[in-house]
């Protein structure tokens, strides 16, 4: 097969699982797998978005299903793996995108502020691959994938992100581990850390990126949505199956650039 053939970037039949799915980085994950050929459950826990988000991608041809959840929920966490194997009729890919940050002095956090990230940020995607898991198992395809999306301040957070750098540090563990323990199983586990990614949520530190003379990175700009949904579809389609248990960084230098805590807040 040559190395230029897009069939092997290809997803047809491959049903595919994302969290966070209804803006940002989730949707756009969820778009460029679905137009892969992927069959997609986004889920989400803001109703009118997440159907606004699957009409939005139907129209382009998509297949696309809403999985309304709130993960952070307990009863709704339990569900969400069983509703969306309801929905597309198996799993064979999960991307799990959810997740919190709430940016503030490390001292003025308190109990309930470090478990709701808690909550979100680990133990979510650690109970969606549990459940998921005996879905992946019974999957066809050979192209069996689990991806986290974490963030490069699970290595060096900055000022103010101690409790959201830690959760998304830990999901860098869970992701070696997991990727050990299912080798057998022939699910591969990795890892995409952005750096800042121009999203609603982030459009003011993109703005202020934009007109101060500081460079964050090497690129010089904040990173698209459709670049962090490229490095999944490659970890994973059939290009990606040399991938497993590893952190795929996607920051445009920042890390290999130096300081950017001038944008921290």
């Amino acid at each position: 097969m040559p190395l230029h053939d897009s069939d092997r970037f290809g997803l047809a039949g491959r049903r595919v699982l994302v969290t966070g799915a209804s803006a940002g980085i989730g949707y756009g994950i969820a778009q460029i797998l679905g137009e892969a050929g992927a069959r997609v459950a986004l889920v989400a826990r803001n109703r009118e978005s997440l159907t606004r988000a699957c009409s939005q991608l139907g129209e382009s041809g998509i297949d696309a299903h809403p999985v309304e959840a709130d993960l952070s929920q307990s009863a709704e966490l339990e569900s969400v793996v069983e509703r969306t194997v309801d929905a597309l009729g198996g799993l064979d890919i999960v991307v799990s995108n959810a997740g919190m940050a709430e940016w503030g002095s490390t001292l003025g956090i308190d109990r309930e502020t470090f478990d709701r990230h808690m909550a979100l940020n680990v133990w979510a995607p650690f109970r969606v691959v549990q459940l998921a898991h005996p879905h992946l198992v019974a999957s066809p395809f050979a192209d069996r994938s689990v991806v986290m999306i974490g963030s490069i301040d699970g290595e060096r957070p900055s000022g103010g992100a101690s409790l959201y750098g830690a959760t998304k540090g830990a999901l860098r563990s869970m992701v070696v581990a997991l990727a050990k323990e299912w080798r057998d199983d022939g699910i591969r586990v990795n890892l995409v850390a952005p750096g800042l990614v121009e999203t609603p949520m982030a459009q003011t530190v993109v703005d202020e990126l934009d007109s101060s003379p500081v460079r964050i990175n090497l690129v010089g700009r904040a990173g698209q949505i459709t670049e962090i949904g490229g490095m999944v579809l490659y970890l994973v389609s059939s290009l990606g199956r040399f991938t497993n248990g590893t952190r795929f960084t996607v920051d445009g230098g920042a890390l290999a650039s130096g300081p950017f805590d001038g944008f921290a807040n």
